[in-house]
């Protein structure tokens, strides 16, 4: 019987990151902060919790399905936001492909920091395949069983690929997975990506049984991402917040939150007007990673006596504590004007799409839909 193998990872991976190495595939299903997780357990939920969970064919077919979630992901969340006001998301990723394989499933823990999950998908290729059925038991598995979802939060798991179930007999079947995500309230959409005969049967069964929405896409992901005269200096505003932070902790936290930011800046505009959209929903403070002491201090959660010199980057290690506050209230000044901006013109650009009408054959209309449906 195949010995299968995963490959968790919550360090993140640049767009530039083309291959994963043999000895990252050997790792265990480790979380976000180290150690193992039960993965039968599901922790308490805050109020307004929502999971969502990608589980994405990255087969050699699957590359236009794979750009399209890269450039909509920010989208989404905040369709979801917007569904869900008070929502507490947390995102996470299953990619999958087949015995035989660079990996079978590669899992990504479910996890409130965005930039990381976009990170996490620009790292994303479409290779290998080759023969129709993929391993999509495999998938759901690691999907139902590996992911921590929070006891009482509202679960969505949205299953895209072009190809049906490859059983291997390693893990349950497709359909017996499916029918326990039903009985756990985990939601299961499925979408279909080209107009593969075979794949829709599955499909529609694993949603049925999910009871979720099946729904089909064409083969690249049929997105059409409009650009607005707004999205360049949107980015700009975004990144000068960026530029504000001071991450605390170790230098691997960041090393780990530079890499963040390379996969941010190498989105497309469309993208990176999305992502300040995003962040802009969450309120004037504009905290963006739970380790920025600027985000921190701003929203009331941290203060500046609390955090250890060696903790801080190197530059500001040695500043006498009267200059390191005047430091971080200069900043955090500059972020909730430069907020300011980004939200008047995040409100004007929505105007300007809303005006421009939608498509609704796409993934990230797709997932919208079901959104719409299954959170409000």
């Amino acid at each position: 019987m195949p010995n299968r193998q995963s490959l968790v990872t919550y360090g993140v991976s640049t767009a530039a990151a083309a291959t994963i190495t043999v000895a990252a595939l050997l790792q265990p299903w480790r979380a976000p902060g180290g150690g193992h997780r039960d993965p039968v357990h599901e922790t308490p939920a805050a109020r307004h919790a929502v999971d969502v969970v990608f589980a994405l064919d990255t087969t050699g077919s699957m590359g236009g399905l794979i750009d399209s979630a890269k450039r909509t992901v920010w989208s989404i969340a905040t369709h979801i936001r917007s569904a869900e006001p008070d929502a507490e998301l947390r995102i996470g990723l299953v990619a999958y492909r087949d015995i035989g394989d660079d990996y079978v499933t590669r899992d990504f823990a479910l996890t409130a920091d965005l930039d990381a999950v976009f990170a996490e998908l620009s790292g994303f290729r479409a290779a290998g395949g080759g023969d129709t059925p993929e391993d999509v038991d495999a998938a759901l598995d690691d999907t139902l069983h590996k992911m921590q979802w929070r006891e009482g939060a509202k679960k969505l798991v949205f299953l895209v690929g072009d190809a049906p179930p490859a059983s291997r007999g390693d893990v349950p079947r497709f359909d017996v997975l499916a029918r326990e995500a039903g009985d756990r309230q985990i939601v299961l959409n499925a979408i279909r990506c080209g107009w593969d005969d075979s794949t829709a049967r599955a499909w529609q069964q694993i949603a049925a049984l999910g009871h979720g929405q099946f729904s089909t896409i064409a083969q690249d992901g049929g997105v059409q991402q409009v650009a607005t005269p707004y999205d360049a200096k949107l980015s700009e505003l975004s990144a000068r917040i960026d530029g504000t932070a001071v991450i605390v902790g170790d230098d691997a936290t960041r090393a780990a939150h530079v890499r963040r930011m390379e996969a941010a800046a190498a989105a497309p505009a469309p993208a990176k007007a999305d992502r300040a959209a995003y962040f802009s929903a969450k309120g004037a403070a504009g905290s963006r990673s739970r380790d920025d002491l600027v985000g921190g201090v701003a929203a009331g959660e941290m203060t500046v006596d609390a955090v250890a010199p060696a903790a801080l980057p190197e530059d500001l290690r040695g500043m006498p504590s009267p200059a390191l506050k005047a430091e971080i209230g200069r900043r955090v000044q500059l972020r909730n004007q430069t907020q300011a901006e980004l939200k008047a013109l995040t409100e004007q650009r929505a105007r300007y799409l809303e005006a421009q009408g939608k498509g609704s054959e796409g993934f990230d209309a797709k997932v919208k839909d079901a959104i719409d449906a299954q959170l409000k």
